[in-house]
């Protein structure tokens, strides 16, 4: 009798089991995030949502992730979409809330996303920055001669009333002595003196035609960019003064700033350096420098909407910087044109 009791127990755990299974209701959806598609897998008890999981994703760590880690148990805990982005990861939220909305209805946009008050306040703050410096080098030419250098660095930046960077995009001109024979004397020099300029390409522009010991100068700076989306400028200086050497503006490799430097600080270390190792600051330019002057000009209102007032005002800074020395570091290394050093 216990063997048949036993039996039926068991059989009716198993019917209980299949029955929880086949009742059980998850379902996918899928939005474009900042770095490509974005899916989440939500379990649902009737209208009840009762799990939200992204289950595959391409965000930038500390960024986006802040989202993935937040927004999901707030949608949970409201048992709806209508809940706060998270500050400084909008794209990653709106993408967490279509995905789950599209789980929901089966198609995207079935329900209407109501942004949070941090996405309401006001539009986006813009702003270009430029900063430009000079250079002893890099080396000498055929001849024996010094070679001079100068790097303009140009950023546009996308910052968030918080002044949170959003975007930014970095790109770079580097001209050599060799490259600019100088302004012409009379109208026989004029056609090399236009043809000087007209080759003159960003670093950026150039591609994989720009290469570094770990990848192009584009890839590299690219990594930069999204290490920096989320941050304030000034949470951008904190992290430079913390993982980068001073003199190079090169993240720290070796040595005992490097050895000083906590385990923790270590591993995120070999997360910047695993994107990118050039520098940020230093004789090949100063890239730092135009983002912040991106942020000044943005907080005036941007040279998009008021023509070049804050760009002619960044120009005249570099050059007044420029002649007094303050923007060129003397720290200078020997070089060749086919070393990182030289290129980065």
């Amino acid at each position: 009798m216990r063997k048949h009791f036993s039996l039926l127990l068991a059989l009716l755990m198993a019917a209980v089991m299949t029955g929880c299974t086949a009742n059980a209701d998850q379902r996918t959806g899928e939005a474009e995030g900042y770095g490509g598609t974005l899916r989440v897998r939500i379990s649902m008890n009737g209208t009840d949502i009762t799990a939200v999981e992204v289950i595959e994703h391409n965000e930038t760590e500390g960024v986006g992730t802040r989202a993935i880690e937040a927004l999901p148990d707030a949608i949970v805990s409201s048992d709806t979409t209508f809940v706060d982005n998270v500050s400084g990861a909008t794209i990653t939220s709106e993408a967490i809330k279509t995905a789950v909305n599209m789980a929901i209805g089966g198609t995207a946009g079935t329900i209407d996303i109501v942004p949070g008050p941090d996405d309401t306040d006001a539009s986006p703050l813009k702003g270009i920055g430029m900063a430009a410096t000079g250079r002893v080098g890099p080396g000498t030419d055929d001849e024996g001669n010094q070679v001079y250098s100068f790097n303009v660095v140009f950023a546009h930046g996308t910052f968030d009333q918080d002044g949170r960077i959003q975007s930014i995009d970095v790109d770079q001109l580097e001209v050599l002595s060799s490259q600019f024979s100088g302004f012409p004397d009379d109208a026989e020099g004029e056609e090399s003196f236009m043809n000087e300029i007209t080759a003159w390409t960003t670093k950026g522009a150039q591609g994989d035609d720009y290469m570094l010991t770990s990848g192009s100068w584009r890839q590299q700076m690219d990594a930069y960019e999204q290490m920096m989306a989320g941050k304030t400028i000034d949470e951008v200086n904190s992290w430079f003064s913390t993982y980068f050497d001073q003199e190079t503006g090169k993240p720290y490799t070796e040595g005992e700033s490097y050895d000083a430097l906590s385990d923790t600080d270590k591993a995120t270390l070999t997360d910047i350096t695993s994107g990118a190792t050039m520098s940020l600051r230093g004789e090949h330019g100063d890239i730092l420098l135009a983002i912040q002057r991106a942020w000044e000009d943005a907080q005036r209102g941007g040279n998009m909407n008021n023509g070049t007032d804050g760009m002619t005002e960044n120009a005249t800074d570099s050059q007044t910087n420029l002649e007094d020395g303050t923007m060129v570091d003397t720290n200078t290394q020997v070089d060749t044109m086919e070393s990182e050093e030289a290129l980065g």
